[in-house]
């Protein structure tokens, strides 16, 4: 295809152009196009207005006449096929051409290449037991630093473009190392152990509890993370220091999760193994009772340490009591160690309940109260919650009662039995089923 450039006769274009209104369309119609189609449109709009087109063109948009041109020539060289016309790039998702641009100062200077990985060699370390980690002590601009001595000079982003090319990078810390000994075939076979009298206690409709607590909230004008809807700033300590706390709320949760149901105690004491028997039994006398009135038994679902350690003899001890007082049976299993996240309350009802509490100022356990009964998020969790205002002291140890009676009343199963056993306050039966 030709393309050819009109002739004006007696008009001149360039001396007359276009009005400024006109030009400022062109400009900003110009600056909404990608790069090969700005220049494109230059030449089409220098071709529509003939001798003087050009440079009239390349005034108005602020372009080389040299580029538009070459432009022109490459509109001549497009071809017939007016459907798939080309891009300049000779790619449809390419602006311009590959190969384009400087070559990389390393690719062009072996020399420069040596000196970058002495420098490299010199401040970098590596793992004993690992050939493939090291470690570097220079961050972008001190090495540009080290070889600005050397008389290389390049700017930080360029030395961290190096840094990368040389496989040093900044990942965050991972938690990945545990702090005591986890058998990972151990771990593996209690939760399908688990999955077993969960899918067991659905089929039969017996109470399924997931039961924790959550982390301790510190009650007091304290910052908390998040924000809330506000009509003015809300002002906070700028330090959480124990000391300016008011009080310590222990919030303890059970969580139904076939009926998508939870309940929150919300303590003022502490944490011990009588406040979560005591939690577990309000919740079960206000709440969960009514919804199962004929219920003589139900599976029990507890972390492995805290209050409700799976080696606590104390809990345990109170765990016959409970049984006695809600007279059920009690099918209890606990999650490995390090799994607490795998507990179906945790991520189903706690993290709605910290969602409610971020950016509010709680600075009473009344205050909490009316802010957890709130929560109401789209996935329809219903949560109902209870001020457990009692002191409970540390330091209780079982009786020795307990210790000469407990088998009477706490069948161990026999497939790891440390995380798995029934309680019963009428006495166990010899066979765990």
């Amino acid at each position: 295809m030709s393309y050819k450039r009109p002739k004006m006769g007696n008009l001149d274009a360039f001396a007359l152009g276009y009005d400024a209104t006109h030009e400022e369309m062109m400009r900003l119609c110009f600056r909404s196009l990608p790069e090969d189609h700005r220049r494109r449109y230059a030449a089409v709009e220098a071709l529509k207005i003939g001798y003087g087109g050009v440079a009239y063109v390349a005034k108005v948009l602020g372009m080389s006449r040299r580029t538009i041109y070459t432009c022109i020539r490459e509109l001549e060289k497009m071809g017939d096929d007016r459907d798939h016309p080309q891009r300049s790039s000779g790619e449809a998702n390419r602006v311009r051409r590959r190969g384009g641009g400087r070559r990389p100062m390393l690719d062009d200077d072996p020399q420069l290449a040596e000196t970058l990985h002495e420098v490299l060699e010199a401040h970098s370390a590596g793992s004993p037991t690992d050939p493939g980690v090291r470690w570097i002590d220079l961050k972008p601009v001190q090495l540009a630093q080290e070889l600005s001595g050397q008389g290389v000079r390049i700017c930080r982003n360029t030395a961290a473009v190096w840094l990368d090319q040389a496989g040093f990078r900044r990942p965050a810390l991972r938690k990945e190392l545990i702090t005591g000994a986890v058998d990972s075939q151990q771990r593996d076979k209690q939760f399908r152990h688990i999955a077993a009298p969960r899918r067991l206690a659905r089929q039969r409709g017996v109470p399924m509890l997931s039961i924790d607590t959550k982390k301790k909230e510190l009650l007091g004008t304290l910052h908390r993370r998040g924000q809330c809807d506000s009509t003015g700033m809300q002002d906070v300590y700028d330090y959480d220091f124990r000391h300016l706390a008011d009080g310590v709320l222990v919030t303890h949760g059970v969580y139904d999760s076939v009926r998508n149901v939870g309940f929150l105690t919300l303590g003022t004491s502490r944490e011990t193994s009588a406040f979560v028997s005591n939690a577990i039994a309000l919740a079960w006398e206000q709440h969960f009772r009514p919804l199962d009135p004929d219920a003589t038994e139900a599976l029990l679902l507890f972390d492995c340490g805290g209050a409700n350690a799976a080696r606590s003899l104390r809990f345990k001890e109170d765990l016959i009591a409970l049984s006695e007082r809600l007279g059920v049976r009690l099918r209890i299993a606990h999650y490995p160690l390090y799994t607490s996240k795998w507990n179906p309350i945790e991520h189903r009802l706690f993290s709605q309940v910290e969602h409610r509490w971020s950016g509010v100022i709680v600075d009473s356990p009344e205050k909490a109260l009316r802010a957890v009964e709130e929560t109401s998020p789209r996935t329809g969790l219903h949560v109902t919650a209870r001020i457990l205002d009692k002191v409970y002291e540390l330091g209780r140890k079982c009786s020795d009662t307990f210790r000469k009676i407990s088998d009477q009343f706490i069948r161990i199963d026999p497939v790891l039995g440390d995380w798995n056993y029934i309680v019963d306050a009428n006495g166990v039966i010899e066979k765990y089923v």
